[in-house]
């Protein structure tokens, strides 16, 4: 039995020291490999600086052909730790001077090419050492005298991030082993030896010992095991002594035996069990450890992405008071750049030669004062004056119909514009002239990304939220308009993603493409909105920005419904709203109730059922996703149990799927989508209850 104990016990222990080892191993390659990058791109910025300093003597040399000098200077600048070997080439790629004995082959004309555009690292091998290689043109006043190639040793580098690596992993060892040991030493002196000295009694009985007593005085289960066995023991010994004055009675004295023996199996399978509980709490403190792990391992990566977010969201914030007081200040500037032209132009003749000096300096005006009304628009934080607006009518179907919709076409006349609108898409509330930029720089950015020519699609659609969204923002649960510009254009770089937002960061063609503002503008007027911005873009792909807009549940004034309310209006039937989101068992309730039903609730599909069990109702509502619990084609399938041909409507925030298809098949009239209308629920119910308008 021991030894099947501390086999136990012992794969417990080495199981849990495995998972440990994992997780440090896999942190341990990540930090590593950080580590490294990080070292190298210190020699890159040594080199670099190296360079610099000694860029403008270097060049005078070559360019006076001092070659002792040039020597020279060479000689100082590898007197830098790591810098083993220089070379410096004429401007044909010829080796001119070098430090040491290295043969080195000329420059070809493809590497004086590329060094033309500027510096060059690499990682390659000199001497059989690993080196980074540091290749630059020289200039003096503009005017290229030769090239220089720089090396450092690697080597060093290389050894001191083997060695931390080597100590890392043996601290990590000794560790684990030591934890193994104490842990072994611990259950051994705790478990299996008082488990063995009981085991060793025990077998002391069974080949006649009575009387035998053992030495076990600590508190848990084994000592109270240890106790019972030495009173068992007595009195199995004061037995004996009974049968062996009633020897003649060999009935009485097999029943006394074969009591004893089912005493002694009581307690051995007792002490078995005792020992199980206890292996099996020791196997439960171990997966107890690993959560513990994993949940702090989480809850760091959570707290990284809340860092990002919260600096990212303070950089905005910095970016766009600095844009508001120098859009102030260039304001003042441009008033005059902007105004006076159209005077001067009204006194020149048409033939005059400064009218044309004059309308560019107009244009650029403008075009100044564009960049500064996108800083305002940037500074703004909150939209003051809100309305009720519909992005179909008010701002989609506005832009295509807009100038700058024009302008693209002239610019791209290669690239197509396409929409997909949902045709019952509900209000927000919002800034119509900011909403209209908004939609503007995404589409003149998906042109911008199809240079070749190739689509835009616009869409826009109701989405309910029915659970949080991890993307470039969290998207909160909640009812949506979503509005969504997609193009199969070059892409975003990864590097680029989290940057795409600050004013400036643009690539795009300055003067003709915008002001290097529009992104942070669309960054700025969605959080003023209190929406939510989701980027996915793959390089070479193309790119998708989804933007979240919450709903209002306001009709616009001018707004008419081809349904009049009067039409929808219920003669008091009994409808059962089932959904485990409050808010939404609210505007369901209120709807309906609006209608004239008699509305009942119910927060989860067992609730309904309950609810059924004890009473009828003319149709029920179902949300098809509850959590936690049973979803709507569960609950479906037990109404129908307890009350075959109940009608029922499936609701639900996503798009149709298998399991909204399946509960249809079972008997469900009608399907709808998620956030409510109460013209869209006012019908839906009306059809299903026999009594349809349409």
């Amino acid at each position: 039995m021991s030894k099947s104990l501390r086999f136990k016990i012992n794969s417990a222990i080495v199981l849990t020291s495995f998972i440990i080892s994992l997780f440090v191993g896999i942190f341990l390659f990540f930090f590593e490999k950080k580590h490294r990058q990080n070292r190298v791109d210190m020699v890159k910025v040594l080199m670099s600086a190296v360079f610099e300093q000694k860029k403008e003597e270097l060049t005078n040399e070559i360019f006076a052909g001092q070659q002792l000098a040039l020597a020279d200077s060479l000689e100082k600048m590898r007197d830098v730790r790591g810098i083993i070997h220089l070379n410096v080439y004429n401007i044909e790629g010829n080796l001119v001077t070098a430090t040491g004995e290295i043969k080195t082959h000329n420059l070809s004309k493809m590497e004086r090419h590329r060094l033309n555009r500027g510096h060059a690292f690499s990682n390659t091998i000199l001497l059989g050492r690993p080196v980074v290689e540091f290749a630059t043109k020289m200039e003096v006043i503009g005017e290229r005298v030769g090239y220089l190639k720089m090396y450092y040793d690697m080597a060093e580098v290389k050894e001191e991030l083997k060695y931390t690596l080597l100590f890392f992993l043996s601290f990590l060892f000794a560790t684990l082993f030591i934890m193994a040991a104490l842990l072994n030493l611990l259950l051994a002196h705790t478990v299996i030896r008082p488990a063995t000295i009981l085991r060793n009694a025990i077998r002391k009985v069974r080949r006649g010992g009575v009387g035998e007593q053992v030495q076990l005085t600590s508190s848990d289960e084994i000592g109270e095991i240890a106790a019972d066995f030495n009173e068992m023991s007595l009195r199995l010994k004061d037995q004996h002594i009974a049968l062996g004055k009633a020897i003649e009675s060999r009935e009485s004295y097999a029943i006394q035996i074969e009591k004893s023996n089912r005493e002694l199996e009581s307690l051995n399978a007792r002490l078995e069990e005792t020992v199980n509980d206890r292996t099996a709490e020791l196997l439960h403190i171990n997966r107890k450890l690993k959560n513990e792990i994993n949940e702090r391992l989480r809850a760091d990566e959570e707290k990284r992405e809340l860092e990002e977010r919260l600096a990212r969201s303070q950089k905005m914030e910095a970016l766009g008071l600095l844009a508001g007081g120098v859009a102030h200040d260039l304001n003042n500037v441009l008033s005059g750049i902007v105004s006076y032209p159209d005077l001067l132009l009204l006194d020149l003749d048409e033939d005059s030669p400064l009218r044309k000096p004059i309308i560019t300096i107009k244009e650029s005006g403008k075009k100044a004062a564009t960049i500064v009304q996108d800083l305002l628009d940037l500074a703004r934080r909150g939209v003051t004056n809100t309305e009720v607006i519909n992005l179909n009518e008010d701002i989609v179907s506005a832009y295509l119909k807009s100038p700058e919709q024009k302008k693209i076409k002239v610019h791209h006349p290669n690239v197509i514009i396409s929409t997909s609108l949902a045709p019952d898409l509900m209000n927000i509330r919002g800034a119509s002239v900011h909403l209209k930029k908004v939609l503007m720089n995404l589409v003149a950015n998906a042109a911008e990304a199809q240079p070749r020519g190739g689509r835009i699609f616009i869409s826009t659609e109701n989405r309910y939220v029915d659970r949080p969204i991890r993307g470039y923002d969290n998207v909160d649960e909640g009812d949506y308009v979503v509005l969504a510009v997609e193009d199969r254009g070059t892409g975003i770089a990864v590097d680029d993603l989290n940057r795409i937002f600050e004013p400036f960061y643009s690539k795009k063609v300055m003067g003709r493409s915008g002001t290097g503002l529009g992104m942070a503008v669309v960054w700025g007027t969605v959080q003023d909105h209190q929406g939510y911005i989701d980027v996915e873009s793959t390089e070479g792909k193309g790119a998708v920005f989804t933007l979240y807009f919450p709903i209002t549940r306001e009709e616009k004034e001018t707004a008419k419904s081809n349904v009049y309310i009067e039409e929808l209006f219920g003669n008091g039937e009994t409808i059962l709203v089932v959904d485990d989101i409050k808010e939404q068992v609210e505007i369901a309730f209120n709807i309906l109730q609006k209608l004239g039903y008699t509305v009942l609730t119910a927060t989860s599909g067992e609730a309904a059922v309950d609810c059924l069990a004890n009473r009828s109702v003319d149709l029920v509502i179902l949300d098809m996703i509850m959590d936690p619990g049973m979803d709507g084609l569960e609950t479906y399938r037990q109404i129908i149990e307890l009350r075959p041909g109940q009608k029922a409507i499936i609701a639900s925030g996503f798009a149709e799927n298998e399991r909204v298809r399946e509960s249809l098949s079972l008997g469900v009239g009608q399907y709808i989508k998620k956030p409510y209308t109460l013209e869209k629920i006012g019908l839906a119910v009306k059809k299903e209850l026999g009594d349809s308008i349409l």
